[in-house]
């Protein structure tokens, strides 16, 4: 495999559909570039819009997108001194926009699941101007029978604006627009973003009361929708009514195999009624960066560290490569190791004999200018580190004489010991035995092989490694390409990569490993920070057990 087949980023991060038939880019050619020319009349998007809701089109206002619709209702029914109550967690995009209309936010916590009435109309004064629920929920996944929905409508003031975000109704059990339809201080967001795959065409829809929607109309302009969304928009909803259904019915269907992903991998998913499924880790950041190394984006929330939002797949495909990921990021098929600074404390050792050879010219360097130089990337190699370094404090040096004076001191002469008989092994041997009892073991390192194999045997651990990749047999990383030969070598699908360097995470995540970044004896946070932003799905002390990464969470 070469870096250009590497399969391509899958995004299940933001709930977008599936992409719509060919048969829409026919429409804008039937009806030419005139279109182009002049501003959009979107009544007619209303009117279907209206009637696919079994409603009439005065009830319908069309909007640049669902976004655009809270923007409308909130601008229109909060002010200075209003306040808007609210379950939370939300949907980002409603406290935004009503902060930007300076409304003072009511948040409610309460336990998903099960409509916060009383608790929402506790929090209910004079000063409410809106009430914000979403069914089904983002990001829970959780929906609210219409029953709640009109148990709390009919509780709220009249003068209070019941606002319903319902952007997934589509996905739901039950849609509750027909019953809300029927009170006049409520407002539905809707939007043909999730279901109908036309996120592209920033299409949302404010539905309610016609006195309300009218007096939306003067919260946004004339025309907020372009004439290819409009045309596009509208022959959706009269020719692609079915394959809406279709993915609706595969989303449905596909819901419960993401949950059992999740489960395997150690997640707890939450019910839902959405495309997606939000999901409880123990290590959630984990999973997320886990799982962006093997291509697969996931939405990570601030306000809710320990889940992961995570879209159902849209085709087989997909839904294999992610359960293939989640399963890597619990149970992978085998690991791999660097050698230096993970499995070897080279610390005097290849670390000193960078020192020794930099001061053989005059020149000194410390621990935190090889680290520097180290986390700079394409430094896989201590003989081109050694000759980086000259040539940062104005030496240049052929790297053949370098390499020449940085082997005598490490290996050694007939007059002097090399550095090399410093060096020890940073893991128990246990570890390694036990390691290689319940996964394919093997080394990806920049070493030469003599050095490498007479470590190895040195420390009484070669034979737990299948497969050792040295210098000699591949690019060195950031390449991916000897994190690939040894996943071959090893029959392995998935793998977890651990190294010490940002060269290590960015050659595992090109070969499709799961990158673990060990930060070496001696390294500190500028170590440990090289290998976060590199991509490194979690970054643990190189020790006797490398901090007990392995302890319990892994199948095997």
């Amino acid at each position: 495999m070469t870096p250009a087949t590497v399969p391509a980023v899958i995004d299940l991060s933001m709930n977008e559909g599936e992409p719509p038939s060919r048969d829409c880019f026919r429409v804008l050619e039937r009806l030419g570039p005139g279109i182009l020319r002049k501003y959009a009349d979107a009544a007619p998007l209303e009117a279907a819009y209206a009637a696919y809701l079994g409603t009439e089109s005065e009830r319908v206002l069309a909007t640049t997108g669902g976004d655009d619709a809270i923007d409308r209702v909130l601008r229109a029914f909060l002010s200075p001194g209003r306040e808007m109550v609210f379950p939370t967690p939300t949907f980002e995009m409603i406290p935004a926009c009503a902060r930007m209309a300076r409304g003072r936010l009511v948040p409610v916590e309460y336990e998903w699941g099960a409509l916060p009435h009383d608790e929402i109309l506790t929090r209910v004064g004079d000063a409410t101007g809106v009430v914000a629920v979403i069914t089904p929920d983002n990001p829970t996944g959780h929906a609210f029978p219409a029953r709640e929905l009109l148990r709390l409508a009919h509780a709220l003031p009249p003068d209070v604006v019941l606002m319903v975000d319902s952007a997934y109704a589509e996905f739901a059990n039950e849609d509750p627009t027909e019953a809300l339809l029927e009170v006049p201080h409520a407002v539905m967001i809707r939007t043909l973003s999730k279901s109908w795959g036309l996120a592209g065409l920033r299409v949302g829809f404010a539905v309610g009361a016609p006195e309300r929607i009218e007096r939306l109309r003067a919260f946004g302009g004339p025309y907020a929708l372009t004439g290819p969304s409009i045309a596009i928009a509208l022959d959706r909803l009269e020719n692609g009514l079915e394959e809406m259904r279709e993915f609706v019915s595969h989303v449905r269907s596909r819901r419960g195999r993401l949950a059992g992903a999740i489960r395997r991998a150690g997640g707890e998913p939450q019910p839902s009624q959405t495309n997606f499924v939000l999901a409880g880790f123990s290590d959630a950041r984990r999973v997320h960066r886990g799982l962006e190394a093997q291509g697969i984006r996931v939405r990570r929330f601030p306000h809710l560290p320990e889940f992961v939002r995570i879209t159902v797949p849209r085709d087989d495909t997909e839904f294999r490569r992610l359960e293939r990921a989640l399963d890597a990021l619990e149970a992978p098929d085998a690991l791999l190791f660097d050698m230096d600074g993970v499995l070897a404390d080279v610390s005097r050792s290849y670390r000193e004999a960078i020192v020794r050879t930099c001061a053989d010219y005059g020149i000194r360097v410390d621990n935190r200018a090889i680290d520097r130089c180290k986390a700079a990337g394409n430094a896989n190699n201590d003989w081109r580190v050694t000759q980086l370094l000259l040539a940062e404090r104005g030496v240049e040096a052929p790297l053949a004489e370098v390499t020449a004076r940085f082997e005598a001191v490490y290996q050694g002469t007939e007059e002097a010991p090399g550095l090399r008989r410093h060096e020890t092994l940073i893991p128990r041997p246990g570890l390694i035995e036990e390691l290689a009892r319940r996964f394919p073991l093997g080394i990806v390192t920049g070493r030469p092989r003599a050095d490498a194999e007479r470590f190895l045997r040195e420390k009484g651990i070669r034979g737990c490694f299948r497969v050792v990749i040295c210098a000699e047999d591949a690019p060195l990383k950031p390449d991916p390409a000897p994190v690939r030969l040894a996943l071959e070598a090893l029959a392995a699908r998935t793998a977890w990569m651990l190294g010490d360097t940002p060269d290590d995470v960015r050659a595992a995540v090109g070969a499709g490993a799961v990158p673990v970044g060990v930060v070496p004896p001696g390294g500190g946070a500028e170590v440990r920070d090289a290998l976060e932003l590199a991509g490194a799905a979690q970054v643990v002390q190189a020790d006797a057990n490398f901090a007990g990464l392995f302890g319990g969470r892994m199948g095997g």
